[in-house]
């Protein structure tokens, strides 16, 4: 894995100067069109939240993978979940030599004007992925695409997307429960598009309170870490839940250590390796899929067709995968978790 983590040298302000070979007219929206080289192999920076949990770790290795078999460069930046730091780094590679980004924004406001207005202006063609920047993360379906890139690539971890994971919750476990959640870190995209739809789903659900909520780092130490207290703290929990399976371990591990786990109900959302065998253990009832090498791969793919002048969506849903019976989510418990094949520890 090649990081580029630091600040990268300032080239010469200004548009990049348009490629003298053979180069293929990409439309963009909002009126640009991005003259991307046809006749060479490109080169892609690749702009990641941070490297610091397996969902993070398996997208960067599907990007690498895909640019691999075009025998494409690839340079990847870790944002270490610092906005600051990944606007700095977006602004720097727009005056290096570029011909493609894909940005997994940490903020998407910051990055709307670099992404979609400066990036092609520069003849830089960019893939959008997982969390919509120019204030579309709460959107659904084509909304999400910003004019001015070339595609989103995402759609499972929207409001309607999380909606659909609390109403599988309620339907296998009914009644009142009093509620302890896990959720990313603040101001994350994510975070607030599962805020967005807990809100809707506790205002239809009136039985169910939310006693203890901690935010993380995403990752299963931090996860321990907040964990502990709440379960020590609130013994009349009956249910726990995280959106991503990282966190759900660290609650586990807490249950585990209190010598609670197998008295309340633990579901998630993430759907790793991990939680493919705490759902075969019975240790959680359900995970979801998340296929974010899927994702990494699918914005490459997409690179790589309008490099060929093939027409391009505008929205690539569910991660590039198959839609599975129209719904957002595809939920992975003991009827179907032995065929489910995980991308993510």
């Amino acid at each position: 894995m090649k990081l580029i983590a630091c600040a990268l040298a300032l080239g010469i302000f200004g548009v990049q100067p348009l490629y003298a070979g053979e180069t293929v007219d990409v439309d963009v929206g909002g009126g640009m069109v991005v003259k991307l080289a046809k006749d060479r192999p490109l080169k892609i920076a690749f702009f990641s939240e941070g490297t610091n949990n397996s969902a993070m770790t398996a997208s960067i290795e599907g990007a690498e993978e895909a640019a691999a078999k075009h025998g494409w460069a690839i340079d990847v930046f870790d944002g270490s979940f610092d906005a600051v730091k990944q606007s700095n780094q977006i602004a720097n590679a727009l005056n290096r030599d570029y011909d493609a980004f894909i940005v997994k924004p940490l903020e998407g406001n910051t990055m709307c004007e670099p992404a979609s207005v400066t990036a092609p202006q520069r003849n830089i063609l960019v893939v959008n992925a997982v969390l919509p920047i120019c204030g579309r993360s709460g959107k659904e379906g084509e909304a999400q695409w910003s004019p001015g890139t070339l595609a989103y690539v995402g759609g499972t971890q929207t409001p309607d997307a999380f909606l659909e994971v609390l109403h599988k919750v309620r339907e296998l476990a009914p009644g009142p429960q009093k509620v302890g959640i896990l959720t990313g870190n603040d101001l994350n995209p994510i975070t607030l598009n599962f805020e967005a739809a807990l809100q809707r789903f506790l205002a239809e659900t009136p039985d169910w309170s939310v006693v203890a909520k901690a935010r993380t780092d995403w990752s299963t130490p931090v996860a321990f870490e907040k964990a502990q207290p709440i379960v020590s703290a609130h013994p009349e929990i009956t249910l726990y839940f995280s959106h991503y399976s990282n966190m759900t371990r660290g609650i586990v591990q807490a249950l585990e250590a209190a010598g609670k786990l197998g008295n309340v109900k633990v579901f998630d959302a993430g759907g790793t390796a991990w939680a493919k065998q705490a759902v075969k253990a019975g240790t959680i009832d359900f995970t979801t899929a998340l296929y974010l090498r899927s994702n990494a791969a699918a914005s490459i793919e997409a690179i790589a067709a309008a490099q060929r002048g093939e027409p391009v969506p505008r929205v690539i849903q569910n991660e590039g995968k198959p839609i599975t019976k129209g719904a957002l989510v595809q939920f992975i418990d003991s009827s179907n978790v032995d065929a489910y094949q995980p991308e993510a520890d």
